[in-house]
Parts: C-alpha cells; sequence; structure tokens
C-alpha cells in the first residue's frame, strides 16, 4: 500500500510539474523552456525514465502538449509568412506602378531635351533675330 501511495504522490508531483510548464509558472526550469519529458523530469526532480517507464499515460500527455505547441508555433508563422508574401505581392506591385511612371517621365523628358536642343539651334543660328519687348509700352 506504501508504494501506490509513493507512486501517486510521484504522479500529483509529475502532474504539477507538467501544470507549472504549461502556465509558464515553473520553479526549476527556465520559462521559455519548450514542454518535454526532459523539462517536465527536470521541473518534478525525476528522470526522464521514472516517467516513460512508470507513467506512459504521463509521458504520452507532455507529447501530445508537445505536439500542440508546435502546431501553434507552425501556424504562428505560416501566418507571420502568409502576411509577409501579402505584403511582398504589394510591393511589387507598387514598384511596377513606379516603373512604367519613370518610363513616362523619362521618355518626356527625352522629348523635352530634344526640344530644348532644337530650339537653342533655332536661336543660335545667324538668321534668327531675338526681339525685345519694348520698353515704352
Amino acid at each position: 500500500m506504501a508504494e501506490s501511495s509513493r507512486g501517486e504522490q510521484t504522479r500529483n508531483i509529475i502532474r504539477q510539474a507538467i501544470t507549472r510548464i504549461e502556465k509558464g509558472r515553473p520553479k526549476v526550469v527556465i520559462k521559455e523552456r519548450k514542454m518535454s519529458v526532459a523539462a517536465v523530469a527536470e521541473e518534478a526532480g525525476v528522470s526522464r525514465a521514472t516517467i516513460h517507464n512508470n507513467y506512459p499515460d504521463m509521458a504520452d500527455r507532455i507529447r501530445t502538449m508537445l505536439g500542440k505547441q508546435n502546431r501553434i508555433q507552425r501556424d504562428k508563422k505560416h501566418e507571420a509568412l502568409r502576411l509577409e508574401k501579402a505584403k511582398n505581392r504589394q510591393l511589387r506591385t507598387e514598384n511596377a506602378e513606379l516603373r512604367t511612371k519613370i518610363n513616362v517621365l523619362v521618355s518626356k523628358n527625352r522629348a523635352l531635351t530634344d526640344e530644348l536642343h532644337e530650339t537653342l539651334a533655332i536661336a543660335g543660328s545667324a538668321n534668327v533675330r531675338i526681339l525685345k519687348p519694348n520698353s515704352s509700352t
């Protein structure tokens, strides 16, 4: 009977360790440590083998929680990636629009430059006389 009581005490210690790690309030391991059999064993003050060999249901519970944490973390990363891809698409569209506008401006600039050279050539010709406005009016 004492053995059963001792086993229940250990089970409760392991259960409490799981809860503390899950709630982010461990006493032994660091808060940032992920849920694992090793972390729970360290927090509970038992060996990993004790959990695996004597409390396989607890080991399964820990692995299930670890899988849930991994899925949550994966989903967060996927969502962040999806948002970044959307931003990337938006920036690529904006970039393409700006390139089109630049090409239009380059074309207009070229036309104005050609017109300026033509005007300067005409103004520099000996056959052209520049008229100044009459100051008496």
